[in-house]
């Protein structure tokens, strides 16, 4: 297997642990009788911890490989996984969440080593494929999830179960990338300003490399809207509509189909025809609809069909900002680039998790999802296409030499 392909399996197998997880954490806290705050403090305790450690992550990345980064981010994943499995304390929970944010390098890491192993005009297919790994761990994750509520046994166990399966898949992942995946940086590269890799001016110095910034906002208002409904999806269908919890996770799954068929069997194709500046801007269209129509659903199929675009706008805007940014950046700063573009969607989450439960459970069922729209429709100001134009020219780099196993 090719070191894309490798690292395209690790990422399915790490985001299948999580995608068991997302859809159950809302409920598993309102189990143990944790208020609407507290729930809002559960999602947000995982993007505090990856907003510090994401940049620092990314530049370790550049200056000592991609794989060991991968080690040590996949254990500390693994290790939450199984104290949110063991504990009904709040802070206890609220400490695993943390440790899984402070190690949660595994996407941005993953971006950059796909960015090492491919060419620049075929890192939006790249992307791609990672994205439709991600897309097939939220359809098969929440499967999983709704078919291990569905197990005659007790009910503290039935919650607790997920969390311990989405550690043996986390735990899978670390095994594949101390046996299998082999190192992507290659040597005689320069490092860059090694100076700027634990400091708050260096995320600021690469936010503001040529072309990279617009790309980074881009990216931040696109996920601040669509973690709206990643942090309140259960709580808002079991309050608007009644499903319950494995219900949801079934639901979650279908969006997860979507996305999977955007990013890994269309994004190709569409990006060589029209260019990831014009998709973007189709996406954030498809997705602000999406939102506007959970916000307005009268009945489940209009409820269904807004979700399946709100995926689809996402599956969109997701590889087209990645492919974009990381023809914009020079090989050297991959990482780097990619950690602070990882910190500002770790940011988003941070704002969203914590704003939208507090709407959710404080202005109404709906609020959160008109706000979303509204950060949507923001977002498309931001990527107009002649602001999209302005975007410089992609860096020249060498072509990534062959690998082999």
């Amino acid at each position: 297997m090719t070191p894309l392909g490798m690292i395209v399996v690790i990422v399915l197998v790490d985001v299948l642990g999580f995608s068991i997880v997302m859809p159950l954490l809302g409920p598993f806290a309102e189990h143990y009788g944790f208020g609407d705050g507290r729930i809002g403090m559960l999602f947000a305790a995982y993007p505090v911890c990856q907003l510090v450690a994401g940049p620092i992550l990314g530049r370790l990345s550049d200056r000592y490989g991609r794989r060991p980064l991968l080690v040590y981010s996949q254990a500390g994943t693994a290790l939450s996984f199984v104290i949110l499995g063991l504990s009904h304390d709040f802070w206890v929970m609220l400490l695993a969440r943390m440790l899984d944010g402070a190690s949660g390098g595994n996407f941005l890491v993953a971006q950059a080593y796909v960015a090492d192993v491919t060419p620049p005009g075929g890192r939006s297919r790249g992307l791609g494929l990672m994205g439709m790994a991600f897309g097939l761990g939220f359809v098969l994750g929440p499967l999983l999830g709704g078919a291990l509520l569905s197990l005659p046994v007790a009910t503290d166990l039935r919650l607790r179960l997920p969390f311990l399966v989405a550690a043996g898949f986390s735990t899978a992942a670390w095994i594949l990338v101390l046996s299998r995946l082999p190192e992507s940086r290659k040597t005689g590269f320069p490092l860059g300003e090694q100076a700027r890799v634990f400091t708050w001016r260096g995320m600021v110095d690469t936010a503001v490399l040529p072309g990279v910034g617009r790309l980074i906002a881009i990216g931040f208002l696109a996920v601040l809207a669509f973690a709206t409904f990643e942090g309140t999806f259960a709580l808002f269908l079991n309050r608007r509509m009644g499903w319950n919890e494995r219900t949801a996770a079934f639901a979650f799954s279908g969006m997860g189909v979507a996305s999977a068929i955007v990013q890994g069997g269309l994004i190709r194709r569409l990006a060589a025809r029209f260019g990831e500046r014009r998709l973007i801007v189709a996406g954030l269209t498809t997705a602000a609809v999406g939102l506007a129509g959970m916000a307005a659903s009268p009945n489940t199929p209009v409820l269904i069909i807004a979700m399946g675009l709100l995926a689809v706008g996402q599956g969109l805007v997701g590889p087209s900002v990645g492919g974009l940014l990381s023809r914009t950046t020079p090989h050297d700063e991959q990482g780097a680039v990619f950690g602070v573009y990882s910190s500002a969607q770790t940011l988003a989450r941070l704002i969203s998790y914590a704003m939208a439960n507090l709407m959710l459970g404080r202005v109404g069922t709906t609020a959160p999802y008109w706000t979303a729209c509204g950060v949507e429709v923001v977002a498309l100001a931001v990527s107009a296409p002649a602001a999209l134009g302005a975007v410089v020219e992609p860096a020249k780099e060498p072509e990534p030499a062959a690998h082999s196993e």
